[in-house]
């Protein structure tokens, strides 16, 4: 495992690298709304090393504005997040000789729906993704409109990303993308609602879902953790091996 910075737009994207061989494939993680790169309950840093076991890679990185990254929460935005992975999805790329894939986990389960199309990665996994990106942040008390930038929780987000919310659509996007799509949603999810990744399986030319039975948001369990985990190692181990 090896940290390095990239750049974006004259800003440092923190991000670690676990190396399998330049032959391996290559899994890209995306994280959530206030996230980082080890997740809630460290479970992107768990399957990473999940990952290592089946002999395939992983590059996890924060967002601008997020964790070890340069930048402010303030200035984020769906276009800087997709932005962002972009420049580590090239950077995959070029330092592996391999297939890739992409892991969203909710607000990052957005960013690979909108992203999906132009980086055409080899399989996409979704995690309680927020594909309905504008009904969520609505359901979970976002105004639509801003003058001045909004405390969330003690961080402020701008007028610019509730822009974005509420006129991208990643939920559409779906259609766009032909590769192998798992998606693994909690059934008693409080704030992706569940329904939604019912509704988007449907959207996609090949996808599975994969109902993580009575589990909240971020799989906050052992029992709902470890599924997650072995469910996403087992799928990016037929589609990319």
């Amino acid at each position: 495992m090896e940290s390095l910075i990239l750049e974006n737009d004259g800003q440092g994207i923190f991000t670690v690298v676990h190396d399998m061989g330049k032959n391996s494939p290559v899994i890209v993680m995306f994280h959530g709304f206030t996230g980082n790169h080890i997740e809630n309950r460290f479970i992107f840093a768990r399957l990473s090393r999940s990952l290592e076991k089946a002999g395939i890679s992983s590059i996890r990185f924060d967002f601008r504005g997020s964790g070890n990254s340069d930048g402010t929460f303030e200035d984020m935005t769906l276009s800087s997040e997709i932005s962002d992975a972009r420049v580590v999805v090239d950077y995959a790329k070029s330092r592996f000789d391999a297939k890739i894939g992409v892991l969203g986990l909710s607000m990052g389960g957005t960013v690979a729906l909108l992203s999906a199309p132009d980086l055409n990665p080899d399989a996409l996994c979704l995690w309680a993704p927020a594909s309905k990106n504008a009904e969520i942040f609505a359901l979970n008390g976002m105004p639509k409109e801003l003058e001045n930038s909004l405390d969330v929780g003690g961080i402020s987000v701008s007028p610019d990303f509730v822009r974005e919310i509420f006129t991208l659509d990643a939920f559409s996007n779906a259609k766009k993308y032909a590769g192998p799509v798992s998606i693994l949603h909690g059934t008693d999810d409080p704030t992706v609602p569940f329904k939604y990744s019912q509704a988007l399986v449907e959207e996609f030319k090949n996808a599975t879902l994969f109902p993580v039975e009575s589990s909240n948001h971020t799989f906050t369990s052992v029992e709902w953790s470890t599924f997650v985990i072995n469910k996403t190692v087992e799928f990016f181990s037929n589609e990319l091996i």
